[in-house]
């Protein structure tokens, strides 16, 4: 009876682990499409030039999509993997996260209403769009509550829940994207990267009024130790701000002054068309990598953690970037359309770049996992200043866009390698 009851129990776990993947899985499709449909809408009602002019915005929403609430979420997984067998603790790391998110959500919203015109002049070169600014800043308080949801089930590994709200908001949105994008253009391609992100509340609320945390909430707890260990995910999700959405606006102006706006759109193309796919293998990190490397304490389990799901990400992706490179010549101007042609000479730099990035993201994930701030924050703003210096020297030197592709593959390669040292370091160190 006991190994009836226990192989039972097996078979039961392994099939919520192929319906959780395959929600997951569903999920990620779902982005991934509406990924490429937003990319497709932009590129057919705006066209390349559209398309460096709606950049800037791009940069911000994504900006404020991982600042929203403090940019707390990794630390949600992290916390909740480590106490989801301790309710008590558990209930407060929740509402202490509440409190900061709500704080962090009010300064952004003010400073966001404060500089609104300011902020619409440089990103739109307009201030006559503050309004838009204005409603970002109010939006983002639907971000972080969507962060809030998802961290917590991503670190109590309820994969279903977390699927279901990612596939409920990107039904949402598509239509309403194609309204506005169709009969607005650049104002309605605006408030459209807003809605991307603010449609995934609905869901989250949802699932949150039914969820034992809404039941028996603590509600708003302030706690200077709880804080602290948060600030920690704010400072890293600041610094990643920087590297990325903001050094991309750097580059983008530089672009547009040194070469035009057409040529601006085709780095754009290519970014969110980099970001549609690489969203699958961020989300499967977190979803699956980063609460096992969280539950382990000694280095020698961590090791093969990471070898696994580097070889894993590493064959997925090159088995699909040899097929989209074999078919660029179709599948760019399906994705986009056929103004960006010369997308398809440049393509294989982000592809390259890609495959170096996505497989130093397994290392980056485990120091996240652990908080570790130092390492975090030099890597991330070396990696971002390397990238804007070369890209602005390449710029300049005549190369045009291509500088900045080259420029992108040269930061990925040598950011790869230093990670591959460092964490050898970090394991004998450990040892």
């Amino acid at each position: 009876m006991q190994l009836s009851g226990k192989a039972a129990s097996d078979a039961s776990d392994k099939k919520r682990a192929l319906i959780s993947a395959a929600f997951t899985t569903i999920a990620q499709i779902s982005k991934i499409g509406v990924g490429f449909a937003f990319i497709k809408l932009i590129a057919v009602y705006l066209g390349a030039g559209g398309m460096g002019q709606l950049g800037h915005f791009m940069s911000v929403v994504t900006l404020l999509s991982l600042l929203a609430g403090g940019g707390i979420v990794n630390g949600l997984i992290k916390y909740v993997a480590q106490y989801k067998k301790q309710p008590k603790r558990l209930m407060d790391t929740v509402a202490v996260s509440k409190a900061y998110s709500l704080v962090f959500c009010t300064l952004i919203c003010f400073l966001g209403c404060i500089f609104s015109k300011l902020l619409s002049g440089y990103i739109f070169k307009t201030p006559d769009n503050y309004w838009i600014i204005i409603f970002l800043s109010i939006a983002q308080f639907g971000f972080a509550f969507t962060n809030l949801v998802t961290g917590v089930i991503n670190g109590l590994r309820d994969t279903k829940t977390y699927a279901l709200i990612q596939i409920a908001g990107n039904v949402l949105v598509l239509p309403v994207s194609w309204i506005l994008i169709k009969n607005f253009h650049l104002i309605g391609a605006a408030l459209s990267m807003v809605f991307f992100f603010s449609f995934y509340t609905i869901p989250a609320l949802y699932f949150y009024r039914r969820s034992i945390f809404f039941k028996f909430s603590k509600g708003l707890k302030y706690e200077a130790e709880g804080f602290k260990r948060l600030m920690a995910f704010t400072l890293m999700a600041m610094v990643g701000a920087i590297s990325v959405p903001l050094i991309e606006i750097i580059i983008r102006e530089q672009i547009i002054d040194n070469v035009g706006f057409v040529a601006a759109g085709i780095w754009q193309a290519s970014i969110k068309l980099s970001s549609a796919y690489m969203g699958f293998f961020t989300i499967f990190l977190a979803v699956y990598f980063m609460p096992m490397v969280s539950e382990k304490a000694e280095v020698s389990h961590i090791t093969p953690l990471v070898l696994r799901f580097m070889k894993l990400v590493m064959v997925i992706f090159i088995s699909g970037a040899l097929v989209f490179y074999a078919l660029r010549q179709y599948l760019i101007p399906l994705l986009l359309s056929a103004e960006f042609v010369e997308l398809e000479s440049l393509i294989k730099y982000q592809l390259l770049a890609d495959f170096f990035r996505i497989s130093t993201y397994v290392i980056s994930f485990v120091v996240v996992a652990k908080a570790a701030l130092r390492i975090y924050l030099v890597s991330e703003l070396t990696q971002g200043f390397v990238f804007c210096g070369l890209s602005l020297s390449f710029l300049h030197s005549g190369l045009g866009v291509k500088g900045v592709f080259l420029a992108n593959l040269i930061m990925n390669i040598v950011y790869f390698l230093v990670s591959i040292i460092g964490f050898m370091i970090y394991r004998r160190r450990s040892i």
